[in-house]
């Protein structure tokens, strides 16, 4: 009988594993519109240096450009009280709509 191999499940496979981190685990940096994205917070809040200051929102210059970990965003997120005065706006305003 020929020697026959079973495919494992396909979200085995390490890519998959960790979304963060590429294979030689680095996390990828991102760019102000995704890091707005995927914090709901202000494109403003990333793209202006005022802003970035103001906030303390941790960031890196590469030459001419600036990029983001997400995770650092999200534990600045986690802690930082602008984002925590933004949530609680947003959830009284979408609480007033709703009466």
């Amino acid at each position: 009988m020929p020697d026959v191999r079973m495919a494992g499940p396909l979200l085995e496979d390490a890519i998959m594993t960790d979304n963060n981190k590429s294979e030689n685990g680095i996390e990828p940096m991102i760019d102000a519109k995704q890091a707005a994205a995927a914090l709901r917070l202000p494109y403003y809040w990333f793209a202006d240096h005022a802003m970035r200051t103001k906030y303390r929102i941790p960031h890196y210059l590469m030459g001419g450009l600036v990029r983001y970990r997400l995770s650092e965003l999200s534990a600045w997120a986690a802690c930082s009280a602008a984002v925590q005065d933004r949530d609680a706006q947003e959830t009284a305003a979408s609480f007033e709509e709703a009466e």
